[in-house]
């Protein structure tokens, strides 16, 4: 069963068993042990400054985060009203550019021409370029 081979055989006849004989050594006295003492060290007022002025400092940068965070938040959402604005106006710029030119097309002054009883004279026109 003894699987590390520790196991050791068992004599079958009981021998009796000898115990050495102890002596008791004499104990020494115990002193009570001095428990260590905690020193704590003063703080300094010049350390006391120190803390205090990166306390303020710590609490300067977080108010400054939260801050900064909340103008960037309130940029993005100008910037979208803006964008949104601009697609607004591009929207109506194209829809008005495409009636101009629908306005102006040839056939439709040439019908507009004939409505009020006007002829065409090819001689008469001219190209200008620019």
């Amino acid at each position: 069963m003894a699987q590390n081979s520790l196991a050791e055989a068992v004599p079958l006849i009981q021998e009796p068993v000898r115990r050495p004989k102890v002596q008791p050594q004499p104990t020494p006295q115990q002193q009570p042990q001095q428990s260590p003492q905690k020193h704590r060290l003063p703080v300094s007022k010049f350390e006391k400054c120190l803390m205090t002025a990166c306390g303020l400092i710590l609490a300067v940068l977080m108010v400054s985060v939260v801050s900064a965070k909340i103008a960037m938040s309130n940029a993005q959402h100008e910037l979208q009203s803006v964008n949104n604005q601009v697609t607004t106006y591009t929207n109506r710029n194209t829809n008005t550019q495409q009636e101009i030119n629908e306005l102006q097309s040839r056939t439709r002054l040439d019908k507009i021409a004939k409505k009020q009883g006007l002829t065409l004279q090819n001689a008469r026109i001219r190209n200008v370029n620019k």
